[in-house]
């Protein structure tokens, strides 16, 4: 099984949900961590210095395999390809894996260096 760190600015009860909905889909999360904010105007606010303290922290331990952001309110896309680089795991969120995914959709086949591992993989894999 993938070993998920996940990451979110939300509530213990919605955290709660987000761990049992990827568990219930395959995945393990041995490592969850969370703002615990409940504003979606505050959680807007959190600065990527935080965030990606945050990630590092997680995708650290050795039983996380990649880390995912849940909220699109996370800002990923301009620290993702730098903690990836320092994680030496893929790290995506929401928003991020939407937007690679709505790309291929558009027929865009292209990698798009920069923007993480996700953006580096073939369009049509081996």
């Amino acid at each position: 099984k993938t070993r998920i760190g996940v990451l979110t600015p939300y509530r213990d009860d919605v955290n709660a949900m987000v761990r049992q909905y990827i568990v219930k889909n395959g995945f393990e999360v041995p490592v969850f961590g969370s703002f615990n904010e409940d504003d979606d105007n505050r959680a807007a606010r959190i600065t990527t210095d935080s965030i990606r303290s945050a990630i590092l922290d997680i995708g650290q331990h050795d039983d996380v395999d990649a880390v995912f952001l849940s909220c699109t309110s996370l800002r990923l896309t301009e620290i993702v390809d730098q903690v990836e680089q320092q994680l030496a795991k893929p790290v995506t969120s929401s928003n991020h894996a939407l937007i690679w995914h709505t790309l291929r959709l558009a027929g865009v086949k292209e990698t798009i260096p920069g923007f993480g591992m996700l953006y580096n993989l073939p369009a049509d894999p081996p």
